[in-house]
């Protein structure tokens, strides 16, 4: 565990060890699961913070026809939805599944405050990652609004753009993972990305992935 908290950004900059003193001193809740667990329930008041110490896990929604669409994929070391536990509407927009095994460490709001008093560089990173765009939900969820595929992987495309500041970048999503993310099918994604392979838009080789005409994405993630 203590190599996965050092790596949390929650513990960013503190001495080795130093997070698992404060934890000790402020109070958590340590919890397992096993891959396919319910972990948290869409509608649910969030009021403990979920810290993802091993294992992978998914948030997800359904459409219209109730197809399941998983709009974020986690892995540990992770903070999960550290804006909703303070937010006057709590409530979950997504269930939150476990994908593989997973350990998680549960603070209550009255912990983490003890916490984020302990330690002023505890309380510097917390701000940080409430503060960052909020990849949990909102970033994901926009996709379910384009009505075309290609608008879909366009829009990921130019964010991912943006992200990095660079035209060119590795996608570490697979095929399968951008598809749930979407709600399509991966065999309908590939043809998309095949298309616009096909067209000069983009170049794609393996998980590298270079923008060639991006003024044709901002055309697709209009639709």
């Amino acid at each position: 565990m203590m190599n996965s908290l050092s790596r949390c950004l929650l513990f960013k900059d503190l001495a080795p060890g130093e997070p698992e003193q404060l934890l000790s001193r402020c109070g958590y809740l340590s919890k397992t699961y096993a891959k396919g667990d319910v972990i948290a329930l869409k509608g649910t008041r969030y009021n403990q913070l979920l810290l993802l110490i091993e294992g992978r896990v998914t948030a997800e929604t359904t459409d219209r026809s109730q197809n399941i669409l998983r709009v974020e994929h986690i892995t540990a070391p992770a903070v999960i939805a550290p804006t909703y536990l303070f937010a006057e509407e709590s409530l979950l927009p997504v269930n939150i599944m476990a994908r593989s095994a997973v350990h998680l460490l549960l603070l209550s709001r009255e912990e983490l405050c003890s916490l984020l008093e302990a330690n002023r560089q505890v309380l510097v990173n917390y701000l940080e990652i409430v503060s960052t765009p909020n990849k949990f939900i909102s970033e994901k969820v926009v996709y379910l609004t384009y009505k075309t595929i290609k608008g879909k992987f366009a829009n990921f495309l130019l964010d991912k753009m943006a992200e990095t500041g660079s035209s060119s970048f590795r996608n570490t999503l697979t095929q399968r993972e951008m598809a749930d993310m979407f709600g399509v099918t991966r065999p309908a994604l590939a043809r998309a990305i095949g298309e616009l392979v096909d067209e000069g838009t983009i170049f794609v080789k393996g998980k590298e992935i270079k923008i060639l005409f991006s003024e044709k994405l901002k055309q697709y993630a209009r639709n």
